[in-house]
């Protein structure tokens, strides 16, 4: 539960350190999970600054705004989901591991 709940705070550093370290392969399922979707989140938050930056700033706010309550929604439904014994896949990403 609380690796997801570690993407928020601290990003993918936290969640690849989980991944490595683990043992347990429900933590590392958990951590796989969560690094689907915050290592895809990271190119996109960058795509993001470059589009507030050049192309236009309230465009580039209005999709760091989403993509950041998207990121909070999903790690806390897969953070419960995790805390009840799921596995749970964030949903459009690809499965990278």
């Amino acid at each position: 539960m609380l690796v997801h709940i570690a993407g928020l705070f601290f990003g993918f550093f936290a969640l690849v350190f989980v991944y490595l370290a683990s043992n347990d392969d429900f933590t590392k399922k958990n951590a796989a999970n969560a690094l689907n979707w915050h290592l895809p989140m990271s190119v996109v938050a960058i795509v993001v600054v470059m589009v507030g930056i050049w192309v236009s700033e309230p465009a580039g706010l209005a999709m760091g705004v989403s993509i950041a309550i998207a990121t909070v929604c999903f790690s806390l439904i897969a953070g419960v989901k995790a805390y009840r014994g799921h596995a749970w896949k964030y949903p459009i990403v690809p499965q990278l591991l």
